[in-house]
């Protein structure tokens, strides 16, 4: 399956959008930046629905936001899909909807209205980390976490961070080792200071 590896999206404030991509096809990845649904060069009810189209090209695949992505456009992804395991929805129908409802995207709304409430939800105050009955998880890889024994401020991230970092891991490594979101605090975890890093396979 061809896809775009996307880096960074932004939107101006003319409703235009720019997006910074690599095709998954070539090695080494080029990245380019481009404009999502130029005026003019397509059909004026998809450049109406922009925003629309591109959380239709998120949650299809088309576009798989890497790491370098804007926090906010992983946790709105991780947060729908999150939404749509509570509901018993499969993330699929929803994209598959515009091609059995006579190919209009606007039959998306309902759905990119909820996506968009994550995209502009506002961050959490205080500092979060990943919490395991092995340790304080201090980096989450494709494969693998790091963890720490103790707990220091500077090693936690903001919530929406330490939320798509939980969100990398497997079902069966967050049942296994107890992983859990923590909030930091201070007069509780002043004392305590990182005596060692380890770092396991998921």
């Amino acid at each position: 399956m061809s896809y775009e590896i996307v880096k960074s999206i932004s939107k101006k404030k003319d409703n235009r959008i720019f997006i910074t991509s690599a095709s998954n096809n070539w090695w080494p990845r080029e990245y380019n930046k481009w404009e999502y649904l130029t005026e003019g060069k397509y059909d004026k009810k998809l450049t109406d629905n922009r925003e629309m189209c591109l959380f239709h090209d998120i949650i299809g695949g088309n576009l798989q936001l890497s790491g370098s992505v804007n926090e906010k456009w992983r946790y709105a992804e991780n947060k729908f899909h999150e939404y749509c395991r509570d509901n018993n929805l499969s993330s699929y129908d929803i994209w598959n909807l515009p091609y059995q409802e006579g190919n209009t995207i606007e039959v998306l709304k309902p759905y990119y209205e909820i996506f968009k409430g994550y995209l502009e939800e506002k961050d959490k105050e205080g500092k979060f980390y990943l919490m395991s009955n092995l340790g304080c998880i201090t980096k989450v890889n494709d494969k693998s976490f790091s963890y720490t024994y103790g707990i220091e401020l500077n090693k936690c991230k903001s919530f929406k961070k330490v939320y798509n970092d939980y969100c990398k891991l497997s079902n069966d490594s967050i049942d296994k080792y107890n992983i859990r979101i923590e909030e930091y605090q201070l007069a509780k975890d002043k004392d305590e200071t990182e005596i060692g890093n380890m770092e396991f396979g998921l």
